[in-house]
């Protein structure tokens, strides 16, 4: 819903995570960039925190680590928009922080990590705790949940 109501709605989808959910926030952006347009409907204005290497590189070698995605979101975020975070551990430092930074800027923020509790899921609008620390299921449950979520948005009319 959440998602739907930011295609109709034009706001922007921020999607962030490290190592394997910072490919999986790839995979969503191009899934959800363009895999679930058809004609007459809506695009999803939606970006992958993860994918420009020299910007967030920048911000790591310059500010830290922990700021590659606040950075970005300060350039960008507008209230309303939706901002979600991908992780198995739900402690990753960096997701952590943008999404208490969106947070703070009223987005919506939706967190899928690993089992909780954890810091992403406390500071998560729509929170989804799979029961599991074993990376691999994790992240396949991310892309699972990419490609049912894209296909079913690709379905609605608006």
């Amino acid at each position: 819903r959440a998602l739907q109501d930011a295609r109709v709605s034009g706001r922007q989808v921020f999607i962030m995570g490290n190592g394997g959910s910072a490919a999986a926030a790839s995979h969503w952006a191009c899934d959800f960039g363009k895999g679930i347009n058809t004609e007459g409907q809506p695009r999803l204005r939606v970006m992958s925190l993860a994918d420009n290497a020299a910007w967030w590189s920048a911000v790591a070698n310059d500010i830290s680590y922990e700021a590659v995605f606040v950075e970005q979101l300060q350039n960008w975020l507008q209230p309303g928009d939706l901002v979600i975070g991908l992780s198995v551990s739900g402690t990753s430092p960096s997701v952590v922080r943008a999404l208490e930074y969106a947070k703070s800027r009223n987005a919506v923020c939706a967190a899928i990590t690993g089992r909780g509790p954890n810091p992403m899921l406390e500071n998560a609008d729509i929170a989804l705790a799979i029961p599991s620390t074993n990376y691999g299921i994790v992240e396949d449950v991310h892309m699972v949940l990419d490609h049912m979520v894209s296909q079913c948005l690709r379905e609605l009319s608006v």
